[in-house]
């Protein structure tokens, strides 16, 4: 109950309230719904949209997205195309093959930094990340640094420095690790000990303004290498370092673009780093849909692992990297595995888990959330639903979950748990 003073007060506030208006809102767009909610659909379903609609810049943000929601189909798109009329496969008479796992362990074993790259809209090569990372450890590498690792922000946010085992793995942490294949290996890192940094430029370190296409990697490169200097190897010289990076980044020497990170890290440091390309090895969905490059490994070899393919001592890869790298992985086609990717079921850290899905309409996420980390962090796996669907496999490592769909309307609280042991 109010007493005399009690409702002088609420009478002055609402008195405030009324002088001052009401202040002026504005509703979240799906990009803000991603980042602030967690929610996936919103900013996925406009992409689609848009890029139907032939927006050019939503079809290639599409293919990024697409991957964070295990849609391979679609975030393959751009590249599952008949290749390109007079592109001739390499010749591969007298190469050879090694185990991809074995080869990076030979090469790590001499220097303290490993450099792996990525394609941006295949999330095989993430899982493929986690596995180096776990074999990685046993040789002392204890940071893990990543281009997609938010920078400090003028304002407070989540850091990746700060971030340790246990501690909720949310999305503020960067972007292309909001895909839950991602997250999950920076999770696993963090059980296995390893520190975080990031390194990507930062705002006060871009290109002056009106410079070029190559002014602006120039300067983008040369502040990761420095960042990279400043928030790791400065104050700890022993460190044994993993870096995870986007394509040419990985790139040793001057190329198309200019000269890119590695080479710049190395040239700073005078550290040689081991520097494995996968960013254009990965199997199309439609075998006549490989790259002349993947088509001639894949029949040569048929590899059942990642591996690596040597000819008179020079690695065999993509032409747009030849020569730039140590190694060039080339990844085996794998069947899906209950409605799932296959590579996603070859780790051995995940254990397949089938679950009733309770009845939903429309686009819906069916998502496994880590109940150590609560309803905030990056689910652990999701899948998309189909129209009718009544069970799915979920594939996860060992731990204890939370099952909750997201569907066009929202989040939905969850309905159980289950524990994978």
């Amino acid at each position: 109950m109010l007493t005399r003073r009690g409702f002088g007060l609420a009478a002055g506030a609402i008195g405030a309230t009324t002088a001052l208006g009401v202040r002026a809102q504005e509703a979240l767009t799906p990009e803000e719904r991603f980042f602030q909610e967690g929610r996936y659909l919103p900013l996925y379903l406009q992409l689609k949209t848009q890029a139907a609609a032939g927006d050019p810049a939503a079809g290639g943000m599409l293919g990024q997205y697409a991957s964070f929601l295990g849609d391979e189909a679609t975030a393959l798109a751009d590249t599952e195309k008949p290749p390109r009329p007079g592109l001739e496969r390499p010749d591969l008479e007298g190469a050879v093959s090694r185990d991809a796992m074995e080869a990076i362990l030979e090469g790590a074993a001499d220097t303290s930094i490993v450099i792996l790259n990525e394609a941006h809209n295949i999330s095989g090569h993430r899982g493929f990340a986690g596995q180096v990372a776990r074999a990685l450890r046993p040789l002392g590498y204890d940071w893990f640094a990543a281009e997609t690792f938010t920078q400090r922000q003028q304002e407070p946010a989540p850091s990746i420095t700060l971030y340790r085992q246990g501690m909720p793995f949310v999305a503020a942490f960067g972007w292309y690790s909001r895909d839950p294949v991602y997250a999950e290996a920076v999770r696993e890192a963090a059980r296995l000990g390893y520190r975080f940094a990031a390194y990507e430029q930062m705002f006060d370190q871009q290109a002056p303004e009106g410079s070029d296409w190559e002014g602006e990697i120039a300067a983008r490169e040369e502040a990761q290498a420095d960042n990279l200097i400043a928030n790791i190897l400065s104050t700890n010289p022993d460190a044994k370092v993993f870096v995870y990076v986007g394509y040419a980044h990985a790139m040793e020497r001057p190329g198309r673009g200019g000269t890119w990170f590695a080479a710049r890290l190395k040239a700073k440091t005078g550290i040689d780093p081991l520097t494995i390309e996968q960013s254009f090895n990965w199997p199309a969905l439609n075998p006549a849909h490989d790259a002349p490059h993947v088509a001639a490994v894949l029949e040569r070899f048929a590899p059942t692992a990642p591996i690596v393919v040597w000819k008179d001592g020079a690695t065999i890869g993509a032409r747009t990297h030849a020569g730039q790298m140590d190694l060039s992985v080339f990844h085996p086609r794998r069947a899906p595995v209950s409605g799932r990717p296959g590579w996603l079921a070859a780790d051995p850290q995940r254990k397949p888990v089938e679950v009733a899905v309770p009845p939903f309409t429309g686009t819906t996420l069916l998502q496994a959330m880590r109940l150590s980390e609560g309803p905030a962090g990056v689910p652990a796996d999701h899948v998309l639903l189909t129209e009718g669907q009544t069970r799915v496999t979920l594939l996860l490592p060992p731990g204890g979950y939370g099952l909750r769909l997201e569907t066009e309307a929202g989040i939905q609280p969850m309905w159980g748990t289950i524990t994978v042991t």
